[in-house]
């Protein structure tokens, strides 16, 4: 039996209640396991989800695995910063000088501070970062003037922003109805969708964070597999993308407002299934992330990822 570790998603959710079957594939809803999960003798899964930074960190370094272009999570980063109402922040340059905490691996951070960065101005090497870290060295060749003063592997990084000890925070993981629900903190942004659509109208980019990884074996001793594995995925997001359009189930009152504006800008597909479409995202994600630091060794994209070709 072949396992596929991912999350579920409007775009993989026909995966796991049967609308796509695959035979002898167990679909397995588990998007956070690490990469020895696939390597180990024996290995746990066949295929798995994995952010975009971990794999290029795993492929630069000659792990044994590749990439199908299916991109399971796709969100823009301005609605992921946050500051401390007590701090006066009236452009994203404020930021300039502020102690902001982080996660600076994570793919999503490489987003939020390359947009920082390229759509605001902001100095990034004049921002105190604090940075809670995962990993042990630090495996970043930081551009010159940054610096990342280390939190502990315990600190809450939420509550410290809540307690004032930083001024802001450039973190995916959180869920900000929880944040605002201590009462002082707000968004960076106070209109975040108005400018992640002027992002959007200025790069054309959808922001991408997780991939399909594979050992690269597996393209020579059964490419059939792979070729099922990924029509599979494809399928499943046809079929989440024409269940979105149904509104009529969602506990989201104006839930149609956000999918019509969604269509009328972008249209139905965010974040398609092929390299070609896909070639401005992820070509300006690896320039950020060694503009960054966090990749230290530059690879192409037909290195990266495996797809089809006639």
């Amino acid at each position: 039996m072949i396992r596929v570790a991912c999350r579920r998603h409007d775009w993989s959710n026909a995966l796991f209640d049967g609308r796509v079957i695959v035979p002898d594939v167990e679909f397995v809803p588990d998007a956070h396991l690490g990469l020895e999960a696939l390597l180990d003798e024996p290995a746990a899964v066949d295929f798995m989800e994995c952010g975009l930074v971990n794999y290029y960190w795993a492929r630069s370094q000659g792990a044994p695995v590749i990439a199908l272009p299916v991109f399971l999570r796709a969100a823009f980063r301005h609605s992921y910063i946050f500051v401390n109402d007590a701090v006066r922040v009236d452009h994203p340059r404020d930021l300039e000088g502020k102690r902001v905490g982080t996660r600076y691996g994570m793919t999503a951070n490489v987003w939020a501070r390359a947009l920082l960065q390229h759509q605001y101005g902001v100095q990034l090497e004049k921002i105190r970062w604090l940075n809670k870290e995962t990993r042990t060295p630090a495996p970043y060749a930081l551009p010159p003037g940054m610096v990342l003063e280390a939190a502990g592997t315990d600190a809450d990084l939420p509550a410290l922003l809540a307690a004032g000890a930083i001024d802001a925070l450039v973190h995916p993981d959180v869920v900000p109805t929880r944040l605002f629900a201590h009462g002082n903190i707000k968004r960076l942004f106070s209109n975040a969708p108005a400018e992640e659509r002027a992002y959007y109208r200025a790069t054309g980019i959808v922001p991408v964070m997780n991939v399909i990884v594979l050992r690269e074996r597996d393209l020579r001793e059964r490419l059939d597999v792979v070729r099922a594995v990924f029509e599979a995925f494809c399928r499943a997001k046809s079929i989440g993308l024409a269940a979105m359009e149904d509104v009529r189930d969602s506990g989201l009152l104006w839930y149609y407002e956000s999918l019509e504006a969604q269509l009328a800008l972008i249209g139905p597909d965010p974040a398609p299934y092929a390299l070609d479409k896909m070639t401005p995202a992820l070509t300006a994600f690896v320039s950020y992330g060694l503009e960054q630091g966090v990749f230290t060794k530059p690879l192409a994209l037909d290195e990266l990822f495996w797809e089809e070709r006639a």
